[in-house]
């Protein structure tokens, strides 16, 4: 009868550890979320003048060459290693930052469509 009152109150005890560490990662990962979203909010006026400038290149298609520099500028002075000419296009590129995995790959299609804007 003594083991079967020790292996409950293990039992108990261990549920009541993991209960206690769901709770510990719940909390953890709403403070990453937190924090997440006041690092978008400090950075949305820098978003807007990056669209901005973008904008104001207006260039045609495999011709995007400031818009490139610009972008492919930001991402260097954030730590990012840039590939250019991917694929043959002087204008196409890839950057990279640390190693492993994810892998996470982001498209986007900057190019100007003539007479639009």
């Amino acid at each position: 009868m003594k083991h079967y009152t020790t292996l409950a109150l293990v039992l108990m005890l261990l549920t009541s550890c993991s209960f206690l560490f769901a709770q510990t990662d719940e909390i953890r990962l709403e403070a990453l979320k937190t924090e997440v979203q006041q690092k978008i909010d400090d950075n949305d006026k820098m978003a807007q003048v990056m669209v901005d400038k973008v904008f104001s290149f207006a260039e045609l298609g495999f011709h995007e060459k400031e818009t490139a520099n610009y972008i492919t500028g930001i991402l260097e002075k954030n730590g990012f290693k840039i590939e250019r000419g991917i694929s043959g296009v002087p204008t196409a590129w890839w950057a990279s930052w640390g190693s492993g995995k994810p892998v996470i790959a982001i498209g986007s299609d900057v190019d100007c469509i003539p007479r639009a804007s």
